[in-house]
């Protein structure tokens, strides 16, 4: 008996009833209005079939796929780093060998406004802050839509090969695609490779300009409903005249450039996109064999040799020196020469290019207005733009994203030449449910990342006084308050954070002489489960105790050691009973045991008499305050500077208390620590800073450094490793010494440090991992957020009265 073969398990449908009947009123009208003009479901979308993996099959024996690509920092790089990243582009585009053909598509698409907005918008939570979330989300979606009017630039890859099976082609373009990945990956942009679903959406945005609609398909629903592929994507109807084109309710012109320039600029290929909103480039490439390029070239070089006997021979029987040529023929037969050289010796390759521009408008009159400005563009460049009459519909399909090119119309280029057309300016950071940061300088795009996704999100934020520092770090302290579950808490030496605090409920702890409020130095978390907590505990003990005495060598080993023993002694006693709040130790305790210690100890003790008995005592209480708020805001401004050293080293402590009981609970801790150069100052705070830099991640922790100058982290190669350890860095305006040092550390180019030279407030640089962008920050300033954060006492005057009204409202 034959074995039976099993039966290939159906694709389930996954759309909902509702998208179901969306597609098929799609296709209802769709076969109502081409029932005459099939060119526009089946003709200009030029291949046979898509597969569900990416693989398109073009035409018999013909297969492509396609990879979409991002931006890298080109435009504001270094000349060497420039230089780098064009010699790497040029290396990419010298991988394709004469048996792939490959095709660039740079297309300003529009995107679906509603689905991007909600993606940003803050849901309501069960709180009394709704209002001010609401206003914050209405001013970021007034924001994402201001961004180029809902379109995208889009860069895609498709490259297309020979083969007489799907089953080989699929190997062959599969091994290509992560080679050009990796390319890519070298010059620091990401890239992916496009499955089916993903090259159909390309392809439904790019034939119907207009539409914002979410892209519905599903295979289930195809196979079900004897649908193709083209069907989903189709528009609804196309006219193709002479020179121009209509696309359901678009107009739109393909044109060709005539390449007459000896050199191009590098930003041709970006003016070019920037000439509309939807404006789009095409670039078709055939790579020559080698030696058939050689062989070209030697012929070229040899018919322009024999022009020059010719005008040789006619100058000797004219009686004229026949030295003498014409300037052309000269400048001929130098250009192939050392093409020939270029060719022989160096990375250099020649290329076939099809080089076609693409415009849409939802008027004829606009569409040409643009035709106007693309011919005044290309001719400051020394080219010409010219119309493809007659071949709009043939055009129209070689520009889609598949492989495929019918225009008959060619210019060969070396390697060099065609890098010019590089697509690179400056990177952009988005990121959904991000904080708001800014916008791009450059292309004035949101700028919104979350720090959680770094691999080190520690941050630090340097600037000059009235830069914008604090102005910073109040908003992105709302924009996760607002957003997030994480606990927050903020150590404030100036008294500056307090109206932003009590907005948000939070506990504001004023650490003074004279304040009710207490923290007690000697917390610890009764629900750890670490065996080691006593001896962290110890650790920090030995610290608090070292800046207490002081002197210049700080404690003795022997002293060190009393510590030790005192501090288990306490927290034995403590753990060996009921271990709850209210009885927890004091520094009273801890004293009482360095008494016993005898004169080993006695130095010790004596210092720390006048922080449990004396004037300076406001240590020596139990904690009555809520230090399990979210928000959690110690104001230290009136202490004086040996207690804000103390206090400062106390509040660190408190914080990996904070964090290691966040840990249990898998939540974040954001730690906020103003004039960080206060800590950086001592050796015992500076080391409890750079322990914290260097641990804090792995516990759920997320510390930020607010400072003036970056020399502070510049004092000793420990405290140096705190600027190492931080992914994140915002910087507003910097003093003349403060730049050399960022641009030697961050690697910033000299383009790039122009950001926070003499910048104006809330301007600067953003460095984001390897990411480094020039942003500025407009925040609107008729919003509650603004008089929330602003450090303006005039502006602050208004806040009463703008709540009162976002309360009424």
């Amino acid at each position: 008996m034959a074995e039976q073969k099993p039966k290939k398990k159906k694709e389930p449908i996954l759309l909902t009833k509702e998208q179901q009947k969306q597609v098929q009123k799609r296709m209802s009208e769709l076969k109502k209005k081409n029932i005459k003009n099939d060119s526009a479901t089946q003709t200009i979308i030029p291949y046979i079939e898509m597969l569900k993996d990416g693989i398109c099959y073009v035409e018999e024996g013909r297969f492509s796929r396609t990879i979409e690509f991002f931006d890298t920092n080109y435009e504001i790089a270094g000349f060497d780093e420039k230089n780098g990243i064009f010699s790497s582009w040029c290396g990419l585009l010298n991988y394709f060998d004469d048996s792939i053909d490959f095709q660039f598509d740079y297309e300003n698409q529009k995107q679906n406004l509603d689905e991007e907005l909600e993606k940003i918008r803050i849901a309501e939570q069960q709180d009394r802050f709704n209002a001010v979330r609401k206003e914050y989300s209405d001013m970021l979606c007034k924001l994402r839509k201001g961004s180029k009017s809902g379109y995208i630039l889009r860069k895609f890859l498709t490259f297309t090969i020979s083969e007489k099976s799907i089953k080989a082609a699929r190997r062959k373009l599969d091994s290509i695609a992560q080679e050009i990945v990796r390319l890519f990956s070298e010059i620091s942009v990401n890239a992916f490779i496009l499955d089916g679903k993903q090259r159909l959406e390309v392809l439904y945005r790019s034939l119907n300009p207009s539409s914002d609609e979410r892209f519905i398909f599903d295979w289930g629903l195809k196979r079900k409903g004897g649908y193709s592929t083209k069907d989903f994507i189709a528009p609804m109807s196309a006219r193709f005249r002479k020179n121009k084109f209509e696309l359901n309710d678009n107009y739109g012109f393909l044109t060709s450039i005539d390449i007459l320039a000896g050199e191009l600029s590098d930003r041709m290929l970006c003016e070019l996109l920037d000439c509309g909103s939807q404006v789009s480039v095409s670039i078709h490439i055939k790579s020559f064999d080698q030696l058939r390029a050689l062989k070209l070239v030697r012929g070229k070089l040899s018919d322009v040799e024999k022009m020059k006997i010719d005008e040789q021979k006619k100058a000797s029987m004219s009686g004229y020196d026949p030295d003498i040529l014409p300037q052309q023929i000269k400048l001929y037969i130098e250009e192939l020469n050392e093409l020939l050289a270029d060719l022989n010796s160096r990375n250099e390759r020649l290329f076939n290019i099809t080089l076609t521009v693409r415009n849409y408008s939802k008027t004829e009159k606009k569409a040409l207005l643009e035709i106007e400005q693309l011919k005044r563009l290309v001719q400051q460049k020394s080219c010409k733009l010219f119309p493809l009459d007659y071949m709009q519909e043939q055009a129209f399909s070689s520009f889609l994203p598949v492989g495929y090119n019918s225009v008959p119309i060619e210019r060969t280029l070396p390697t060099s030449a065609l890098a010019v057309f590089i697509p690179f300016t400056t990177q952009e950071l988005y990121q959904e449910q991000g904080c708001y940061y800014g916008l791009n300088s450059l292309t004035h795009n949101m700028i919104m990342a979350d720090r959680a996704n770094l691999k080190n999100p520690n941050g630090l934020i340097f600037g000059t006084p009235g830069s914008g520092k604090s102005f910073s770090v109040k908003r992105e302290i709302i924009d996760r308050f607002l957003k997030t579950i994480s606990d927050i808490v903020i150590t404030d030496p100036e008294g500056e954070y307090y109206p932003l605090v009590n907005y948000l409920g939070g506990q504001v702890i004023k650490i003074a002489s004279n304040s009710t409020q207490y923290i007690n130095p000697l917390d610890i978390n009764i629900n750890d489960d670490e065996e080691d907590k006593i001896a962290n505990k110890s650790d920090f003990i030995m610290s608090l105790c070292e800046l207490i005495v002081g002197g210049r060598f700080g404690l003795e080993p022997e002293e060190k050691t009393a510590i030790d023993i005192a501090t288990r002694q306490v927290y034995n006693d403590f753990f060996s009973h009921s271990p709850i709040k209210r009885r927890m130790p004091t520094l009273a305790d801890l004293l009482k045991a360095l008494r016993i210690q005898g004169a080993i100890a006695q130095r010790v003790a004596n210092s720390l008499e006048m922080y449990v008995t004396g004037s300076q005592n406001l240590f020596n209480n139990r904690t009555n305050v809520d230090i399990e708020n979210r928000l959690v805001c110690y104001d230290i401004k009136e202490l004086g500077t040996q207690l804000k050293k103390i206090a400062m080293l106390i509040l660190q402590d408190q914080v990996w208390n904070r964090v290691s009981l966040n840990r249990e609970l898998n939540k974040k801790t954001l730690y906020y620590i103003d004039e960080f150069h206060l800590l950086l100052r001592d050796e015992q705070t500076a080391k409890y800073s750079v322990e914290m830099w260097k641990r804090f991640r792995k516990w759920g922790g997320v510390p930020t450094g607010i400072t003036q100058n970056v020399k502070d982290l510049l004092t000793s190669p420990e405290i140096e490793n705190i600027l190492d350890n931080s992914d994140f860095v915002y910087m507003l305006n910097q003093a003349a010494g403060d730049r050399d040092i960022l641009q030697e550390k961050l690697h910033i180019s000299n383009e790039q440090i122009k950001y926070v030279t003499d910048s104006g407030q809330g301007k600067g640089l953003i460095r984001y991992g390897k990411t480094i962008l020039p942003f500025e920050d407009n925040f609107p300033k008729d919003t509650v957020m603004y008089s929330l954060i602003t450090t303006k006492p005039e502006e602050r005057q208004l806040l009463e009265e703008k709540l009162a009204k976002l309360q009424q409202g």
